[in-house]
């Protein structure tokens, strides 16, 4: 039915064919990327462009203190997010973000003048927090100095 649909429409099955093998080959890329976790983010206050409220799909990882979020579900745009600290790390509430597993993780992140939070499941925390996966401080670029946050 949808290919008579797009068939009616002028729309070439090759193109179709050759969207799909794009969109199937860059998930497979994105996926493979050193230190890649599936999650959600969103913007708690401030603005990041490309980010909203409302928790968003896709994959990320770290590049040293940059986040490189990949938005699905095309996985063809990538946003950066520096983060100046990690200013908290909780368990997700009840139903607060779905298909990430039975319970999880969710970080804060403060850049300049937003506050976005990633959420992963339980077994990607080392990956979800990235570089501050070992801070006993919310920023180890200043390791003994507490951050106000």
């Amino acid at each position: 039915m949808l290919i008579a649909l797009l068939a009616v429409l002028g729309v070439d099955l090759a193109v179709v064919a050759a969207f799909a093998a794009v969109v199937y080959g860059r998930k497979r890329w994105v996926k493979r990327q050193p230190g890649a976790f599936r999650g959600a983010i969103r913007i708690e206050s401030g603005k990041i462009n490309g980010l909203r409220s409302k928790w968003s799909r896709g994959y990320g990882h770290w590049v040293r203190d940059i986040l490189v979020w990949t938005k699905a579900p095309f996985l063809l745009r990538n946003i950066l997010i520096p983060a100046d600290a990690l200013t908290q790390q909780r368990p997700a509430q009840q139903r607060e973000v779905r298909r990430l597993g039975d319970e999880p993780t969710v970080i804060r992140l403060k850049t300049d003048d937003a506050v976005a939070e990633v959420a992963a499941k339980t077994d990607n925390v080392a990956l979800l927090m990235g570089p501050y996966h070992h801070a006993l401080y919310p920023d180890v670029r200043y390791p003994g100095t507490p951050t106000d946050t």
